[in-house]
């Protein structure tokens, strides 16, 4: 860098402020978020809610079991919204009536704590088969109807919310039927799921 000479009665220019150090603000979560979920019926999600618990005391997860009536899997995010899109939901409704409802059963032999570190989960393979079927099905009807559903796909069920790391490990095989998909608005931090579309109704 050159040498800067000044010239009498001329002063120094100030040297320049620091930057104030500004902490990186998180992202806030919007408060919908729209899914579409397949559901066990109300027999065999009693039954895994009951198989949950166990796994919480089993696994000392500490953790809190997920309540049989909301035990799903996530078949399509549909993303987080400030506000209900209502466009969005009519043809995510339109798109999901398009399809037959499910009638397959799922077996999930492994569990394991998802990636996020939070969600223990069931989880499979071979016994995911018409589950993901079903999904593919589900997501051509709403390419159809304009939505952009994501390809990415790993079958699980949540049963308990834990802090605690529990590596992927084999289970006795937990079989139940599908008995049902619904439209899902999540409001966030709420412990909301208002269902705004079911089939069969």
């Amino acid at each position: 860098m050159p040498e800067q000479f000044l010239l009498p009665g001329i002063d120094s220019p100030p040297r320049p402020l620091p930057r104030p150090r500004t902490k990186a603000r998180r992202k806030e979560r919007l408060p919908h978020t729209l899914f579409l979920a397949i559901f066990p019926g109300a027999e065999d999600a009693e039954s895994i809610a009951a198989l949950g618990a166990q796994f919480n005391d089993l696994h000392s997860l500490k953790g809190t079991p997920v309540d049989a009536p909301r035990l799903h899997i996530t078949l399509h995010d549909l993303g987080g919204y400030d506000t209900v899109p209502r466009k969005k939901v009519q043809a995510a409704l339109e798109a999901a009536a398009a399809v037959a409802p499910p009638a397959f059963d799922v077996v999930f032999d492994h569990a394991m704590t998802y990636a996020n570190g939070k969600a223990f989960v069931l989880c499979g393979e071979e016994g995911t088969t018409a589950l993901a079927d079903f999904r593919q099905r589900l997501g051509e009807a709403l390419a159809d109807a304009g939505l952009k559903p994501d390809r990415s796909f790993t079958p699980h069920m949540t049963v308990a919310y834990t802090r605690r790391k529990i590596e992927k490990h084999a289970i006795d095989p937990v079989r139940w039927t599908a008995g049902s998909f619904a439209l899902i608005d999540s409001h966030v931090g709420e412990g909301i799921h208002e269902v705004l579309g079911r089939w069969p109704a």
